[in-house]
């Protein structure tokens, strides 16, 4: 059946997540979803660049080393540096959800329309069929095609299901409560791993009245990953942190643990983590 893993990346701020899939042929698989590099910090590429190099890709003379690179919602923190890495590594897909408030993601769209560096790209929603990945199948839970938020860019984040054989991955961008109270029930009861939304931020977890709805949806044994953003904004917040340690659910945070990798061979979950 192979084996999926996702790796948190320690950015030190915003997203960058690397998806990796060995299928039981011996095929490799990878994706990434968001990366916050700047100019003069490229901590999602270097990390990219180190891994491929440690496996024994030639990045350089391969054309789409990325199966997919997914833009989970216009924020700059989320997608700033996705044009450079699709220059540098190149992708077979593009995909972004529909969003009004970002420049920097129609500066992507041009560029992928204009890119032998990048095969196909597509905005998506809930009502996109994904191709299956290898052995892994894929899921778009959120947005759907009829929501667009245009207070809250956050809203518009993709939420992702990953599925290896009996164990599923949720990574959910920074969508906020308003969209759990409308999803959470559709959490796969076989997730063995949950980004916790908006790295961690009181109003990613937290609804009306001190409300937890993908809290209470979320399979106890799921193991819980934050990507974290304390700079400037001091994510995650305690009140999420107390809630987990007086759950006493397993939890993991770059900022303190590094690099996470959740993996699993479809039925046997487990976290690694690292300064690599």
């Amino acid at each position: 059946m192979g084996t999926l893993n996702a790796v948190l990346i320690d950015v030190g701020w915003g997203d960058s997540i690397l998806i990796e899939h060995e299928d039981d042929q011996g095929g490799y698989h990878c994706g990434l979803i968001d990366s916050n590099d700047e100019a003069s910090e490229k901590s999602s590429f270097t990390f990219l660049r180190r891994h491929f190099e440690k496996r024994g890709i030639d990045w350089r003379n391969t054309p789409r080393v990325l199966d997919f690179v997914l833009l989970s919602h216009a924020h700059s923190d989320h997608g700033q540096g996705l044009k450079f890495i699709m220059m540098k590594f190149g992708t077979r897909q593009f995909w972004y959800p529909k969003s009004i408030n970002w420049g920097g993601q129609i500066d992507l769209i041009r560029y992928a329309n204009r890119s032998s560096n990048v095969a196909h790209h597509q905005s998506v929603d809930s009502s996109k069929i994904l191709p299956k990945w290898g052995e892994v199948d894929m899921e778009i839970l959120w947005p759907r095609h009829d929501s667009l938020d245009r207070r809250n860019e956050n809203n518009n984040s993709v939420v992702l299901v990953l599925r290896l054989g009996q164990n599923a991955m949720v990574l959910t961008g920074d969508a906020e409560e308003e969209v759990w109270e409308q999803i959470a029930g559709n959490i796969p009861q076989d997730a063995v791993f949950f980004k916790v939304p908006h790295h961690g931020s009181v109003n990613g977890t937290f609804g009306p009245g001190g409300s937890t709805p993908w809290f209470d949806h979320c399979p106890a044994a799921a193991l819980l990953g934050i990507s974290a953003h304390v700079r400037p904004y001091s994510h995650p917040h305690q009140p999420v942190i107390d809630l987990f340690d007086n759950h006493g659910r397993d939890y993991y945070r770059t900022d303190l643990h590094y690099h996470l990798n959740f993996a699993t061979d479809g039925v046997n979950p487990k976290v690694m983590y690292s300064h690599y």
